[in-house]
């Protein structure tokens, strides 16, 4: 087990390095310059490439590379060109927002989807399994920026209940009133993600139920309850669970959207700002900053796989 993940988290270390390296090239070819940006375009050249030099722009391609790799070893992602101030400061101030978004999305997303995904593979081809089907496909099908416009006119516009965009500049000093802020981007892709889950669950579960040692469970006179429940959830969970993991990243792409719709400035606007800026190193703190999530959710769900299923071995 041990062995297992010291070998995993160098695969997880080799990852963070190909991915870092991989978008420092990328962001090289962007278009644009991000001294223009700042200045303008009819900038006195002198007063350009004095702020090219200050920003270390006139360097070469691979000195900036080892220096900003070096900087990321000792936790310092540099200093964003678009803000004037440290790119970890700037992505820590946006996962205060961003990170809770995605989180509660998530655990809204399985109150909704696990419940339901059991009930319609219990009731298989009844009106219950119709509905959860038809649930499902309108949560893939329907795009999350016009859900978010649609609950922006019903909750905001129309009932008033909820703020439409925008997020307190107290933060969460009143978790209550930043919380109502939240509630319509959680909503929004919440409810989108509950749909790939509900059938996950459903399809899973409608698997294992078909299996010998649940018809003998059943056989027994066991109750379907405690048939679904004790014998069959904990191993339909095993492709959930996957699912789960890819959720994070796939929740996190969303909030890129959602975060646009909602006016919150969140990781997602944090890269788009820093795009459109040709701001290199907080796009690339960014982009370094989802792949340790990503990879980070990927070791725990494997790890998962050992307690969910004995028949793992982690030799």
């Amino acid at each position: 087990m041990w062995t297992y993940t010291f070998r995993r988290l160098g695969l997880a270390i080799l990852t963070l390095w190909l991915a870092s390296t991989l978008v420092f090239m990328v962001v090289l070819f962007i278009p644009g310059d991000p001294v223009a940006t700042i200045l303008g375009m009819d900038a006195n050249p002198d007063v350009a490439e004095k702020l090219r030099h200050d920003l270390g722009l006139d360097r070469p391609p691979l000195e900036r590379y080892f220096s900003w790799l070096a900087g990321v070893a000792t936790g310092d992602l540099g200093t964003s060109i678009r803000y004037g101030i440290s790119v970890g400061g700037l992505i820590l101030k946006s996962l205060t927002l961003t990170l809770p978004i995605v989180l509660l999305s998530l655990m809204l997303a399985t109150v909704i989807a696990v419940p339901l995904g059991i009930l319609a593979a219990r009731r298989a081809g009844g009106a219950l399994d119709f509905a959860a089907s038809l649930f499902a496909l309108l949560g893939l099908a329907l795009p999350s920026f016009w859900v978010g416009l649609m609950f922006i006119y019903l909750f905001a516009v129309n009932l008033g209940w909820l703020p439409s965009n925008g997020f307190p500049q107290k933060g969460w000093a009143d978790p209550l009133n930043a919380l109502k802020y939240l509630a319509l981007p959680v909503l929004t892709i919440g409810l989108a993600r509950s749909a790939l889950l509900t059938r996950m669950v459903r399809g899973s579960l409608l698997e294992v139920l078909s299996q010998d040692y649940v018809r003998t469970a059943r056989g027994k006179g066991l109750s379907e309850r405690v048939v679904v429940n004790k014998h069959a959830l904990k191993n339909a969970a095993l492709p959930v669970v996957t699912v789960l993991g890819l959720e994070f990243a796939q929740l996190l792409i969303a909030a890129v959207v959602v975060e646009q719709v909602f006016g919150l400035p969140g990781l997602g606007s944090l890269a788009l700002t820093g795009i459109q800026a040709r701001d290199y190193p907080l796009v690339q703190g960014v982009v370094l900053v989802l792949a340790m999530f990503i990879v980070a959710l990927n070791l725990v769900v494997d790890l998962l796989y050992g307690y969910l299923d004995p028949r793992v071995s982690y030799g």
